[in-house]
C-alpha cells in the first residue's frame, strides 16, 4: 500500500535532523534518560514528515539516521556539557508532544532558540538557599545538634555557590568536584572549631561533614542509570553508573584532602 506521505528530498532530510538532533543532545544535557531522547527525536523526525527515524543514545553522544523513501541522512553529535534542568527537560518534552501538523523545522528551531535562552525559574541565590537548608535538615536528621546542621546549610551553600561558578568558566567537572567538596569541607570544619571555642560541642560531628557535601551526590545520575540498566540500554547505563562512581570518589578525594592536614576523622 502506498503512503500519501510526500517523499522528501535530502536537503529536507538533513534540515530535519539538525532539529533531531538539536532536541536530541538538548535533553541529553538536561539529565534526562535515554529512551526519553530517543522517543522524543523520534516524535520530532515523524511529526515533520520523515518516516521513521533509528537513533543510538549514550551518556555523551547521539548517533542517529533518518529515513524517508529511497533516501536518509545519518549525523553524529557529541555532548561535552552534562547536568540536570528539570525545566528545560519538561519544555523540550512538551514541546515534542504537541508538534503543529504545520510545523517547520524552522519553526521549531525557534522554540528551541527561546527553551535555550530562556531564564532559569529560580535564581542561583534562591537555589543556594534551598540546598543549603536541605543540607543542614540532613545533618539533623542523622542525629547532629543544631550547630550541626547550621555548619552543613552554611558550608554547603557556599560550597555550591562555589561550583556554579566554577561551572561557568567551564571547567571540568570532575576536578570542579574535588574543589567544592574540600572547600565545603575545610569551611565546615572551621565553622565546628569556632563552636567548640565557644563551649558549643556535638557529639556526633560526623553528621555536619557529611551533610556539608551532600550536595555533590548525582543522585538524579544514578537515578537514570538504573531505569537505563533496566530497560537493557547496558552501554549508556554501565556509563552512567561509572560517571556517578568517579563523583562519588571525587567527593572522596576531596574531603580526604581536608582531613589530612586537619586532625579529625569522620569514621
Amino acid at each position: 500500500m502506498m503512503s500519501d506521505r510526500p517523499t522528501l528530498t535530502v536537503p529536507e532530510l538533513v534540515e530535519i535532523m539538525q532539529v533531531v538532533m538539536r532536541v536530541g543532545v538538548l535533553m541529553l544535557q538536561s539529565g534526562t534518560v535515554s529512551f526519553r531522547v530517543e522517543q522524543a527525536m523520534q516524535r520530532v523526525a515523524i511529526g515533520l514528515g520523515a518516516e521513521r527515524l533509528d537513533a543510538y543514545v549514550t551518556l555523551t553522544g547521539v548517533t542517529a539516521s533518518i529515513h524517508c523513501g529511497h533516501y536518509h541522512y545519518t549525523q553524529i553529535a557529541r555532548v561535552t556539557r552534562l547536568g540536570v534542568d528539570m525545566s528545560r527537560l519538561s519544555a523540550v518534552e512538551y514541546l515534542t508532544l504537541y508538534i503543529p501538523g504545520t510545523a517547520t523545522p524552522a519553526d521549531l528551531c525557534r522554540q528551541l532558540d527561546k527553551i535555550e535562552q530562556g531564564a532559569p525559574p529560580y535564581s542561583a541565590n534562591l537555589v543556594i538557599l534551598a540546598v543549603g537548608i536541605a543540607c543542614g535538615a540532613f545533618a539533623l536528621l542523622s542525629g547532629g545538634k543544631g550547630s550541626d546542621g547550621l555548619a552543613a546549610a552554611i558550608s554547603a551553600g557556599l560550597g555550591l555557590g562555589l561550583r556554579l561558578q566554577l561551572q561557568q568558566r567551564r571547567l571540568n567537572g570532575i576536578a570542579v568536584t574535588v574543589i567544592c567538596s574540600a572547600v565545603a569541607t575545610i569551611i565546615c570544619y572551621s565553622m565546628m572549631q569556632g563552636l567548640a571555642l565557644l563551649q558549643v560541642r556535638s557529639p556526633l560531628p560526623q553528621a555536619g561533614f557529611l551533610s556539608a557535601v551532600l550536595f555533590q551526590v548525582p543522585g538524579m545520575l544514578l537515578v537514570t542509570a538504573s531505569l537505563d540498566l533496566v530497560r537493557l540500554d547496558l552501554m549508556s547505563g554501565m556509563a552512567r553508573v561509572i560517571y556517578a562512581l568517579i563523583q562519588l570518589f571525587s567527593v572522596a578525594i576531596g574531603i580526604l584532602i581536608v582531613m589530612a592536614f586537619v586532625d579529625f576523622s569522620i569514621l
